[in-house]
């Protein structure tokens, strides 16, 4: 079961590129990495789904299940669990029940054995999850740079509130900037790179096929917040899940991915309210007088940025 979680932890989660090549005896090969051979290689785009980073892993005997909660991301998940059946059973935790899974670990979740060994029993169970911890309180002195470079200028598509897709808790604080595809784009604030989808191509206004496709990056603050970077251009991810990263470097490269109108930037800062994800307003310091931010200004550095106050890297949920 170590190896096998080891295993799940580390091992590439999607294939974005299929290639194809003949070797020297002409036999055709397939592969998803990029082959060491000089023969032509052909490749093109595969269709990927959204990784999986929360899975449950069964382990024990027949008579007392037990249930792993795998976490790849680098920061908190908050799950929630339930029995959708159940006949003389009990459980640790009893059900339902909510509980905080570091990032990057494997933790029991769920026991389950027979109340009367002598009858029959059985049940399934079912659980969700939410980014983040909870318990994560958004900290007062936090600061925010613009996420591009000094220099340059860029319109305000959609501010707090936006009519198009600003409209629900999750995304009412966030902003849409425009940007060039390709465009340089920076971390606002510093902390750990959480996770990342970066093998997505296209973009459409049908939410139901495009809504959970955007390229992006989601970055964990020391307070247990987390910024999202999204619609991000095809392969430019210039981060790994885990690392940290300071304010103002550069983590990836603008694009239109996923459910979008157009190449631009869609930032946000949000927290996990319960299961729940939530946007939370903020202000960038080179802008301190827009508030909240309105559609239509332009968004830029004229005097050097001001520097974010330090903070100490302390991730919400890994004590």
């Amino acid at each position: 079961m170590l190896v096998a979680l080891c295993a799940l932890i580390t091992a590439d989660l999607a294939a974005k590129r299929v290639y194809k090549y003949r070797d020297e005896q002409g036999i055709l090969h397939f592969t998803d990495k990029p082959p060491d051979t000089d023969q032509p290689v052909h490749s093109r785009l595969a269709k990927a789904d959204p990784k999986k980073w929360i899975e449950a892993l069964e382990e024990g005997p027949a008579e007392d299940k037990r249930y792993l909660l795998v976490n790849q991301m680098a920061g908190p998940a908050e799950v929630e669990l339930h029995f959708t059946e159940s006949l003389n059973v009990l459980s640790a935790p009893v059900l339902p029940a909510r509980v905080v899974v570091p990032g990057m670990s494997s933790q029991p979740i769920l026991k389950v054995i027979p109340e009367d060994p002598t009858r029959s029993w059985s049940f399934n169970f079912q659980f969700r999850w939410m980014l983040g911890d909870p318990s994560a309180t958004h900290s007062p002195s936090a600061r925010y740079r613009l996420p591009f470079r000094s220099g340059e200028q860029h319109a305000l598509m959609q501010g707090f509130g936006g009519p198009f897709s600003h409209s629900g808790k999750q995304s009412y604080f966030a902003i849409d900037i425009a940007m060039d595809e390709g465009t340089p784009v920076l971390a606002s604030r510093g902390g750990t790179v959480m996770l990342i989808e970066d093998d997505f191509f296209g973009a459409g206004t049908d939410i139901a096929q495009w809504g959970d496709r955007a390229n992006h990056v989601r970055i964990l603050h020391a307070d247990g917040t987390m910024a999202i970077y999204a619609h991000l251009e095809l392969e430019t991810i210039q981060v790994k899940v885990g690392d940290e990263v300071r304010a103002g470097q550069q983590i990836a490269r603008s694009g239109n991915t996923g459910f979008s109108t157009g190449p631009h930037l869609h930032f946000a800062v949000q927290r996990n309210a319960g299961m729940r994800l939530i946007s939370i307003p903020f202000k960038f310091v080179e802008h301190p007088e827009l508030d909240p931010l309105i559609e239509g200004n332009m968004l830029g550095r004229i005097d050097p940025p001001q520097e974010p106050e330090a903070e100490a890297n302390v991730i919400a949920g890994d004590k």
